[in-house]
């Protein structure tokens, strides 16, 4: 049986080592056993889980006493409107923007309160990382995407700002070392690094909560996740205890340092090939160029479907680019092995072999 390599952008693939505990704690067994996502959220089982879990992101996020670690639901697009909720209002909410989801979240807090872009590479088709203009004397935070998946573009670190940052860090979190401990406050749907969906990480720093008006409703209110241990409602059990799996095998492999130089080798690999011919090519800088997520065309667009539906034949699917902006994809996610770029390199190159 062939080996299949996922290179979906989210949901995306789970570590193989993952994927078997899970299939370890749903087993069937005689005494029907109850799984974890089938044990009460208050229980000792699952406060077991949660613990760890949270340990775990402070561990490799470095974050200390002067953050607030929630576990919510919602995904980014919950957190684009909770965050000028909580922070901007009768403020400005400063932007800049790198691509698709940062006008997501530009136009959510526009909804809101006073937002402004200071920097944008939307001219030049989200190709680069723009330089900051002027920030508003009342601007409440900056707010950046760490990593756009559809355009292709990463900030190497975070931008320098006289202001606190926010950061929706969703498709990059936990794939390299990264100063979480300087954003003031960062958000990342689970989906992509860290397990399954149903799941947002959010790190807030605590003196930022001082700033949450009186009249929200509780449950768009940071406070009361913050007194409720993220347990105001049900929480997605399974999507914490997955989460906590992979915390446990990034560490287990050495950590975010080993993590980031096996996915920088990765990205590499599939960059030099694209740049090396002349069938595909990349639009971005090379120095704003993610490590995520790599998208290509090539020559002739009308040999775009072709390519996606012979990779997938071949054990390669989700390699059709974004809708927004056609083309191809390959994500490169944590649990994509190194083998998967290695085929798809080989798929690539015997494909512009007999179609170039």
């Amino acid at each position: 049986m062939k080996t299949i390599h996922n290179f979906s952008a989210g949901p995306a693939a789970l570590p193989w080592p993952v994927r078997e505990r899970l299939a370890e704690e749903f087993s069937l067994d005689e005494a029907h056993t109850p799984s974890i996502a089938e044990v009460s959220h208050r229980g000792p089982r699952f406060a077991g889980v949660a613990e760890r879990l949270e340990a775990g992101i402070r561990r490799l996020t470095g974050v200390g006493d002067e953050h607030h670690v929630l576990l919510l639901q919602g995904g980014a697009h919950l957190q684009f409107a909770m965050l000028p909720m909580n922070f901007a209002r009768g403020r400005t909410a400063a932007f800049t923007l790198t691509g698709h989801w940062g006008e997501k979240a530009f136009a959510e807090s526009a909804r809101i309160t006073e937002s402004r872009v200071i920097a944008s590479s939307a001219d030049e088709q989200y190709r680069d990382i723009p330089e900051l203009g002027h920030l508003p004397a009342d601007a409440a935070y900056l707010h950046y995407t760490g990593n756009e998946t559809i355009h292709g573009v990463q900030f190497e670190q975070p931008p320098v700002a006289a202001v606190p940052l926010a950061a929706d860090m969703s498709s990059e979190f936990l794939s390299r070392p990264y100063l979480y401990a300087d954003l003031a406050f960062s958000y990342a749907g689970a989906q992509k690094n860290l397990g399954v969906a149903g799941l947002t990480i959010v790190l807030v720093r605590k003196d930022l909560v001082e700033r949450i008006p009186d009249d929200l409703p509780q449950y768009l209110d940071y406070r009361t996740w913050i007194a409720s241990g993220s347990m105001k409602n049900t929480p997605s059990t399974f999507a914490w205890y997955v989460a906590a799996e992979v915390v446990d095998w990034i560490e287990a492999g050495g950590g975010l340092a080993k993590l980031g130089e096996r996915n920088r080798v990765k990205a590499d690999r599939l960059y030099s090939v694209i740049d090396a011919s002349d069938f595909y090519s990349n639009p971005v800088a090379p120095e704003a160029r993610s490590m995520m997520n790599v998208p290509f065309v090539m020559a002739d667009d009308d040999l775009t479907m072709r390519f996606v539906e012979q990779a997938e034949a071949a054990g390669m699917p989700g390699l059709k680019g974004h809708r927004a902006v056609g083309g191809l994809r390959a994500s490169l996610y944590n649990a994509l092995g190194m083998d998967a770029v290695d085929d798809l390199v080989a798929f690539m190159r015997e494909f512009e072999r007999t179609h170039g």
